[in-house]
């Protein structure tokens, strides 16, 4: 799917979708919405330099303990992982603009993975289904939207 703005709701419809098909307690679906979305959003803004490029977002369970969203892009390579951690004990005058999203989205996850294929940028995102906020569900299908 293009990476534009105005695509970013069916990415997080087709995910919400997704993650309730899942089982997913439906209080928990906000948390993973957000870290996705915050995900996209930088990738829109900043991976493909104002030019045109696509994104794709694939879900899945990895080793039926773990809940999976990928996110891939052929932006330029940009290793969110390797960010310093943003000094949240500072004033709002003090911080250095920037680094507060993937921030958010490493405390919303488990686990959070670049890696580069090819050419292309993913970021995967990894979430217990062990921990009480998933049930079991009996159809573990994998979801794939956009590309």
């Amino acid at each position: 799917m293009p990476a534009k703005m105005n695509n970013l709701g069916n990415f997080i419809q087709s995910l919400s979708r997704w993650l309730k098909q899942q089982g997913m307690a439906s209080e928990q679906i906000p948390r993973v919405q957000l870290a996705v979305e915050e995900a996209l959003v930088n990738i829109i803004r900043y991976a493909y330099e104002g030019q045109a490029g696509d994104i794709e977002l694939r879900c899945g369970i990895a080793d039926d303990q773990r809940f999976v969203i990928e996110i891939l892009d052929s932006g330029v390579p940009f290793d969110v992982c390797t960010l310093p951690k943003p000094d949240i004990q500072c004033s709002i005058k003090e911080r250095k603009i920037g680094g507060l999203g993937v921030f958010f989205i490493q405390r919303m996850v488990d686990e959070l993975l670049y890696r580069r294929e090819g050419d292309k940028n993913v970021l995967t995102m990894f979430i217990s289904r062990n921990d009480g906020r998933f049930s079991r569900s009996s159809s573990n299908q994998d979801m794939h939207a956009g590309a």
